[in-house]
């Protein structure tokens, strides 16, 4: 989410000059989020099994992950089998020899598929931690072993390719593979907590399944760990963006909004830092949870304010959104619909993801 970007074509763009809507008390209505989801799919052509970021928009891969891990749980079993499994076989279908892959647009609508633009991903170590942890969350869902065992081996040289071989001496990843780092190598904030929870949580799979390659993962995940904790800057009692920020910025996108990424994704090497992270938060970027900084939601943000207990701040910003995907749609992106998801889990007492 580090280089986030527009990423809807015309969609959102009919929209005009976009703004935050009004907070106001009238009622909201929930949003069903595993019904939204499902509207979203692409149903025929080469990228069938695999969904719009929001309507007519662009399939993201990484956005993607965000918004079906926390749905997942929700899933019948016929569910998953018809949604997450041929949206993971289309990835795995999709990335290139290096294991990386583009982003998918559709100029003429999902409708005609048979013309489409392939587009740089926004990051490689995002997109493949993502993808590694909805991976292991269809594994522990749905138990087929038999999936696993097939896929394992491909799943691997993406996690070696993207992730293990890209950490750099600092204990960071870095956001490209060759050639394309040699223009942004950045270890950013935000993908290498993604990066983390991916590791993590595709090592525990190769544990259960008894595969010996079980600690290779698992010593690179404690590894980006501890480089996250060299991103803290004790004099501002703050995270650093990335590798390459000299301190903490007090714009709300990297700077604060990067601040809440270690405890949403369970760093808990960095755990000391949650506290101050979030305080640093509330103190430059007061108001988030109403869309005063941004006309995207944000709402990872209210997913760690639920995991820290503040049950109104996480509340008002999920009545927040409720009232943006009524007004603006198109800023509803899939992501936000699963940290929406994921926020609701923790305050009804629900399994996080």
């Amino acid at each position: 989410m580090q280089r986030r970007q527009l990423l809807l074509s015309s969609a959102a763009l009919a929209l005009g000059g976009l703004h935050a809507p009004s907070l106001v008390a009238a009622p909201t209505t929930p949003i069903n989020v595993l019904d939204t989801i499902k509207g979203l799919r692409i149903p025929t052509g080469p990228y069938a099994g695999g969904f719009e970021i929001a309507p007519q928009g662009r399939l993201n891969w990484y956005f993607t992950a965000l918004g079906l891990l926390p749905v997942v749980q929700w899933m019948t079993s016929t569910e998953r089998e018809t949604l997450i499994r041929p949206y993971l076989d289309l990835y795995l279908k999709s990335v290139t020899s290096q294991f990386t892959i583009a982003d998918v647009d559709f100029p003429v609508g999902r409708a005609d598929t048979s013309r489409v633009v392939l587009v740089p991903s926004d990051s490689d170590d995002s997109y493949a931690a993502t993808f590694l942890s909805l991976a292991a969350r269809y594994f522990h869902t749905s138990n087929n072993v038999t999936w696993w065992n097939a896929n394992k081996r491909k799943m691997k040289d993406i996690a070696y390719r993207n992730l293990t071989t890209m950490v750099k001496p600092n204990g960071l990843t870095s956001v490209f593979q060759p050639p394309r780092n040699q223009t942004n190598s950045i270890g950013y904030l935000m993908d290498n907590c993604e990066v983390y929870r991916g590791l993590k949580d595709f090592a525990e799979v190769l544990r259960y399944t008894r595969d010996s390659d079980a600690g290779y993962y698992e010593s690179f995940a404690q590894t980006v760990g501890l480089g996250i904790t060299r991103l803290f800057h004790s004099p501002t009692s703050a995270f650093r963006a990335g590798d390459a920020y000299v301190a903490p910025e007090t714009s709300f996108y990297p700077g604060t909004t990067c601040q809440v990424f270690p405890e949403v994704f369970g760093v808990a090497e960095a755990a000391p830092g949650f506290a101050a992270a979030w305080n640093y938060l509330q103190r430059y970027s007061p108001g988030w949870e109403t869309g005063k900084h941004d006309v995207y939601p944000w709402m990872v943000v209210g997913t760690a304010a639920a995991k820290r207990g503040l049950t109104t701040l996480a509340t008002t910003q999920l009545r927040y959104m409720e009232q943006l995907f009524a007004s603006q749609r198109p800023m509803v992106t899939i992501n936000e619909l699963g940290f929406y998801q994921r926020t609701a889990n923790i305050l009804t007492g629900a399994s996080e993801v």
